[in-house]
């Protein structure tokens, strides 16, 4: 490596970008400047906002109170009584009147309780506070009568209360402030970290393509690796830049103290200058990360407005994730540390708030370097394709229209869909089985889930290869596999059903997930056979099914599509991960993991027998002996205990069954595998 050349090429970038001021000023003048006038404008809007509502009495009608507590609240120059025909729900969501008092019943006296109901609009700002105003006068109100009655009766005022209760914090206000930080100023600086990586590595990799001033730079007479090392660290420090300026405002900022409600709220927001040093040094890998990650995607990318499109669901899918630190409950564990770009906003969190740990401290920023360093190898294998430099890649678009698009797509050759064609197919069946899967399996139960299965997952896999310029026998692996290799399949079920069994319950034990117990109940009765007719619907529904359904899907487009292109691990981890995701409830993420190792051993299978059925035997198997095992009570005792530990001896003996599964397997060289994905493309690597 030539690090004069790099140098060479790090300050050419940046001169340009600095000249281009309009760049300039909104990555980092704008924001630099908006925290203080943001902060300010937003304080004085809610001030507004507060005294709009307040420089008017709230309207309340009252229907059926007492003729006491009606001229008690006639008292209050906050209130301003209707009539008490206004006293109804109509009227209130009409806006005639903002809340209204209703007793439904005459009082019972001295002795009794009387109930009233008070309807106001949730949807309306000053129904609100309505509601607020007439909560604290009834409660006013109750307090008097209470002391009254004790009067009557000689009693203390003491008598009715008890017990009085008054909270306190511990917590100073630097505390709290520093508490308050960490839940929002974290995802602030990861966002702005993000977009200061965002265009920068936009323009100069699709933009220098669409100038056509790529092709000039790489014929230079230096290697191409160092004018790609040059790129990335002229995005990663404009990255940085963008970040360290954004920090450094908003730390000003919140720390000038010119907050009225940071007053009122005895709020202090301070950060210490040694944990802003911290927190930048943690910035610096996941700069690395998201400039290598945006480079390597843009250069894909023919022009600007393609780049933009390209990288805007990445930057969703890396942004969306690290909201989880606003939520209460959620610790810093060493797994969660492990999270793409969320351990990292976790580990600012919790050096904001002065309680950041060592152990998951070093697991996030070790875990950033490493994902830092394996899209830096993405972005320099995308820099050494002259397809995608120069285009022919799969980004390469013909620039027709949707009539000739479709004429050429029917007339055209066979082949197995483009990576990018696969994924946007599983991503539209993911979207369709969320939405209308659901609903037909919430109202139609089994029938429900076998209808989903065969019409959201099997049909339109057999509808794309058949409407589509695929070859359906490549596309879904329609490859007859030989004993040998359908031995070997079954042996690695066999072998990989317990060691999921074990990942599934170490990670419980290991992130003390709590599994619920509703949604274990429900899967337990799906599975249950009572009887043989019972037991024949359950391997139908839930063996034979998913075992056609899912697999067309994921190891057929999905696989294949990705093994087009892409080499044994990435293909099998990628569907993997996809096929893990697909299984996620709303409830819990236990099976996630399970799920996606399953996955990993289908993959492995379909990758050596280049056959689908080798995936369905192991699905089939995976599913059918849960059904088995929960329906007979001492093959469940036998394989796992009551709380679901497995058996150990089980989970010993499976690596021998992987083993001897995986011998059996036919060996695929990676020349051969290579020669067939290339084959299967349609192109030749030179």
């Amino acid at each position: 490596m030539n690090w004069r050349i790099v140098w060479t090429v790090l300050a050419k970038e940046l001169r340009e970008t600095i000249r281009d001021r309009r760049t300039l000023f909104m990555m980092i003048v704008i924001p630099t400047l908006l925290y203080p006038g943001l902060m300010v404008v937003i304080e004085q809007l809610t001030l507004f906002g507060q005294r709009r509502l307040s420089e008017r009495p709230a309207a309340v009608a009252v229907q059926g109170a007492d003729p006491a507590l009606d001229a008690f609240l006639r008292r209050d120059s906050a209130i301003r009584l209707l009539p008490p025909d206004s006293a109804t729900p109509a009227a209130v969501r009409r806006g005639h009147a903002e809340a209204a008092i209703v007793v439904p019943r005459a009082a019972l006296g001295e002795a009794g309780t009387d109930s009233l109901r008070v309807l106001f609009d949730a949807s309306d700002d000053r129904s609100q506070r309505a509601k607020e105003v007439v909560g604290r006068k009834l409660s006013a109100w109750n307090d008097s009568l209470i002391a009254h009655r004790l009067a009557a009766r000689g009693l203390p005022p003491g008598f009715a209360r008890p017990l009085a209760v008054a909270d306190s914090s511990v917590a100073t206000a630097e505390e709290t402030g520093a508490y308050a930080l960490g839940r929002f100023l974290p995802v602030i600086l990861i966002l702005m970290t993000l977009l200061g990586a965002f265009y920068p590595a936009i323009d100069l990799a699709a933009g220098e393509k669409e100038r056509g001033t790529l092709e000039t730079l790489l014929t230079a007479p230096v290697p191409a690796r160092e004018i790609v090392t040059g790129k990335f660290a002229a995005v990663t420090v404009l990255a940085m830049a963008s970040a360290a300026a954004n920090l450094l405002s908003m730390l000003l900022t919140f720390q000038s103290g010119i907050f009225k409600f940071a007053k009122a709220a005895h709020v202090k927001f301070t950060l210490p200058w040694s944990t802003a040093a911290l927190v930048l040094v943690g910035l610096i890998p996941l700069a690395v990360l998201f400039s290598a990650l945006f480079l390597g995607i843009a250069v894909r990318s023919q022009s600007f407005k393609e780049a933009q499109n390209a990288l805007t669901p990445v930057q969703l899918a890396s942004t969306l994730p690290i909201l989880v630190i606003s939520l209460p409950g959620i610790d810093f564990n060493a797994a969660l540390a492990a999270v793409p770009v969320v351990g990292i906003a976790m580990m600012f969190r919790e050096l904001m708030a002065g309680t950041a740990r060592l152990v998951p401290s070093l697991i996030a920023f070790g875990t950033t370097v490493v994902y830092a360093g394996l899209a830096l190898h993405f972005a320099a294998r995308a820099f050494g394709r002259e397809d995608v430099l120069f285009g022919g890649g799969a980004g390469a678009a013909p620039k027709l229209g949707w009539r000739e698009r479709w004429t050429a797509m029917r007339t055209g050759p066979r082949r197995v869909p483009l990576p990018a064609e696969a994924l946007a197919f599983v991503a539209a069946i993911a979207l369709l089985y969320f939405h209308a899967g659901t609903a037909l399996q919430a109202r139609f139960g089994e029938k429900g889930l076998l209808w989903s299965e065969w019409g959201l997952l099997f049909l339109p896999a057999v509808l794309l290869v058949a409407l589509g310029p695929f070859d359906a026998r490549r596309t879904l692996a329609l490859r007859r596999p030989t004993a040998r290799g359908m031995a070997g399949a079954l042996l690695l079920a066999l072998g990989g059903i317990p060691l999921g069994w074990a990942l599934g319950w170490l990670q419980i034990q290991a992130l003390h997930l709590e599994i619920p117990r509703e949604m274990m109940g429900a899967l337990q009765r799906l599975v249950t056979a009572t009887d043989l007719p019972r037991f024949l619907w359950l391997l139908l529904l839930v063996a034979v099914t998913p075992a056609f359904c899912e697999e067309a899907v994921f190891r057929g487009v999905l696989f294949q599509g990705l093994a087009r292109e892409e080499r044994m691990w990435r293909t099998v981890g990628l569907t993997a991960l996809v096929f893990g995701a697909f299984h996620l409830s709303g409830e819990t993420a236990i099976r996630f993991l399970p799920t996606a190792w399953i996955g990993v051993l289908m993959g492995i299978a379909v990758w050596r027998t280049r056959s689908i059925y080798a995936s369905m035997l192991m699905h089939f198997v995976n599913n059918g002996l849960a059904v088995v095992i929960v329906s007979r009570p001492e093959l469940r005792r036998a394989a796992m205990s009551d709380t679901g530990e497995p058996s150990w001896v089980l989970v010993a003996l499976a690596p021998l069954a992987l083993a001897a599964g995986l011998w059996l397997l036919p060996r695929r060289s990676t020349a051969a595998g290579d020669a067939v994905a290339a084959s299967s493309a349609g192109r030749s690597e030179s």
